[in-house]
């Protein structure tokens, strides 16, 4: 009998493609290399957390691992490590071989969401006559409230510092740029795989009562299918005058290969728009890095442009390491990460800095002969990230410009990134993106927060559905209430 239900056990394991277990011995060496990593090249551990609250954390996870574990557990882990830190650019990300899995899988969610004040609405739908349409609020999903959801996935999303704005605008579509959704990959993994939905829910038609409603899970291809459906890739840079005296900049990523789709350079086009600014006698200006993940320095040029007077960039830089990383064995570009000594140089606390003539941006950045001098309008919320969020800070920390929309998804104090380190561990093969320069901007700050807006506004469904623009609409009504 006993044989017979293991021969059972094992044929319905194969069937329902169960995944691989790793031993603890094995879980083990991947986190304690993780550890090592984070220890020996990650500059900004401490910089959120105090060491000794980190390191008990660390070593609680370690012996954790008593048991057999597949990668999607073991990756919970993980996730919840690197969310742990605080930086949004220490990513951890699934095993090739999990993403190869998925094509076999039809558990995708087959909406896409908007969150409001921590509620859910449908934005979209996978096709027209959808059991439930769009603009309906969903009340729970298998059984969990939106609650106990946002509960168990804000926290499994790295985010700079102590802003929740990020991780809420990661669990949605939140930028043209972006490669994944958090709601569509995380759920599967930390709250339940499964192939169908019974979904709670208010019918943006009668909100009167309650509906239930049971939707299949989507395929792969007709995931990916919706997917870039819903998201369509725009140039990343459009200027217009919305009136006489009104102009209107989006910026929607300051990332290289967003401008070479689009052909668009943005040296001739920043030049190019603030000539006309300048021409025109333009009394206001609207800047709308709304849903702007960040990029390059494109993103620190543009503020030549719209501050008023020199400025200092970064206060500091620091890097873990000299020469190359102490697990470069590990990473896949461990050949090409090296800090020579002649471009560092010793800091007090044991780590290095990088020197000016390696960052330029340490010293005085003058201004561009053209840059705009009058009122500055700039639409912000919780997915403008990374180089976005530095426009940001700058242009708040010198009181520059008036900020609308929801705090900004990136720390004011600065960030990790510029060069990063592509970790794999080698038996679970997940990844780890590590960020390795840790910068401090030269502006006032409240530690661990973002640009705080001047006039909080969030949008309702309604108006997002019927395409009015509440924050837009907003601005403009401050500049005529200014007149």
């Amino acid at each position: 009998m006993l044989t017979l239900m293991l021969i059972a056990k094992a044929f319905w394991g194969n069937c329902q493609n169960t995944p691989l277990n790793y031993s603890p011995k094995e879980l083990k060496e991947d986190y304690g290399i993780l550890r090592k990593a984070l220890e020996t090249t990650y500059s900004s551990l401490y910089r959120f957390t105090d060491s000794l609250i980190m390191s008990q954390y660390l070593d609680d996870n370690l012996k954790s691992l008593a048991q057999p574990e597949s990668e999607t557990d073991f990756y919970k882990l993980i996730t919840k490590t690197c969310a742990k830190v605080n930086d949004e650019h220490l990513i951890p990300t699934p095993s090739k071989a999990y993403y190869r899995s998925l094509e076999n899988k039809h558990h995708y969610f087959p909406f896409c969401l908007k969150i409001i004040d921590r509620r859910f609405y449908v934005l979209k739908t996978v096709a027209s006559g959808s059991a439930i349409p769009a603009g309906s609020e969903i009340l729970s999903i298998n059984g969990k409230t939106v609650e106990e959801m946002l509960d168990i996935l804000l926290p499994t999303i790295p985010s700079d510092g102590y802003i929740q704005t990020f991780n809420t605008r990661h669990l949605e579509d939140y930028s043209m740029t972006e490669e994944e959704n958090l709601f569509d990959l995380n759920y599967p993994i930390f709250i339940g795989d499964t192939t169908a939905y019974r979904l709670e829910y208010i019918d943006v038609a009668d909100r009167s009562k309650k509906k239930i409603a049971t939707v299949a899970g989507l395929d792969h291809g007709s995931y990916m299918k919706f997917f870039y459906g819903r998201n369509k890739l725009e140039a990343p840079l459009a200027f217009k005058y919305l009136e006489k005296n009104i102009a209107y900049l989006r910026i929607s990523s300051f990332l290289k290969w967003h401008r070479t789709r689009f052909k668009q350079d943005f040296a001739v086009l920043y030049d190019s728009v603030f000539t006309t600014l300048k021409v025109r006698h333009t009394e206001n200006l609207i800047l709308d890095l709304r849903n702007n993940e960040g990029g390059d320095g494109t993103g620190e040029k543009l503020l030549t442009y719209l501050l008023t007077r020199p400025y200092q960039h970064f206060e500091s830089t620091e890097v873990k390491f000299k020469g190359y990383a102490p697990v470069a064995e590990y990473l896949e570009n461990g050949k090409d990460l090296f800090f020579a000594d002649s471009l560092v140089g010793k800091t007090t606390n044991g780590l290095y800095s990088l020197k000016k003539a390696d960052m330029p941006s340490l010293g005085e950045q003058p201004l561009n002969v053209n840059h705009y001098t009058g009122k500055l309008f700039v639409l912000i919320n919780g997915a403008s990230g990374s180089m976005a969020a530095v426009v940001a800070a700058f242009l708040k920390g010198n009181g520059r410009a008036i900020f609308i929309g929801e705090e900004s998804g990136g720390t004011m104090e600065g960030n990790t990134s510029h060069q990063s380190a592509r970790l794999v561990l080698p038996n679970t093969k997940i990844r780890v993106t590590i960020p390795l320069i840790k910068t401090s901007n030269a502006v006032a700050y409240t530690k661990g927060r973002g640009v705080e807006p001047d006039y909080q506004v969030t949008p309702k469904i309604n108006d997002i559905l019927i395409g009015i623009d509440t924050e837009l609409n907003f601005a403009r009504a401050l500049i005529s209430s200014k007149r």
